[in-house]
């Protein structure tokens, strides 16, 4: 008797187990590792991007955002845009940007749009899909109606409603307002 929610308990446990680990594989590739060894750099270039946290705001350009480490991903493009084909995607993990402001852990992110469509999402709801912030497509620069910036998730891994989120793949972002 005492076997049996012995079994059904580590029945669970590894079920629970598969689901984090379906939510922490890596479905990307690092393409070059850096950093920006302490100093957020001073903007040469366009302002592409504004990050807010409560330290502070920071204005980077394309360099700046080149100076961190840079990844790959593979993935379904959104389905408003080319249903059912692949895009290959450049840029920087959110979380990685984050880390190097001081602020690897937020609470909430709040994406800003250049049309200014806003949205807000807990970290920890995203956080297991490693939003990337893609600057290249198809190893060219994002086209104008995406880019500068856009947030890009491994759509396959949504799960179990890549739908819910849609809304989070937002284009033409400028604005990355993060908070406690």
């Amino acid at each position: 008797m005492i076997m049996v929610p012995f079994m059904r308990f580590r029945a669970l446990s590894l079920l629970l187990l598969l689901v984090l680990a379906g939510c922490s594989r890596v479905d990307y590739r690092v393409v070059r590792e850096g950093g920006w060894n302490g100093a957020v750099p001073a903007p040469r270039g366009p302002v592409i991007l504004t990050v807010v946290t409560p330290e502070g705001s920071y204005r980077l350009d394309r360099a700046a955002l080149e100076k961190l480490t840079w990844v790959e991903r593979k993935t379904l493009f959104h389905p408003e845009e080319k249903l059912g084909t692949v895009g290959v995607f450049q840029g920087v993990l959110l979380a990685d940007l984050l880390r190097e402001l001081g602020y690897p852990d937020p609470g909430r992110v709040r994406f800003e749009a250049l049309d200014g469509y806003r949205i807000t999402v807990d970290w920890e709801r995203i956080a297991p899909f490693h939003p990337m912030l893609a600057l290249d497509q198809d190893r060219r620069p994002l086209p104008e109606r995406y880019g500068p910036v856009r947030v890009i998730f491994p759509y396959k891994r949504l799960k179990p409603d890549p739908v819910a989120y849609n809304a989070y793949w937002v284009w033409q972002l400028t604005r990355l307002v993060v908070s406690p």
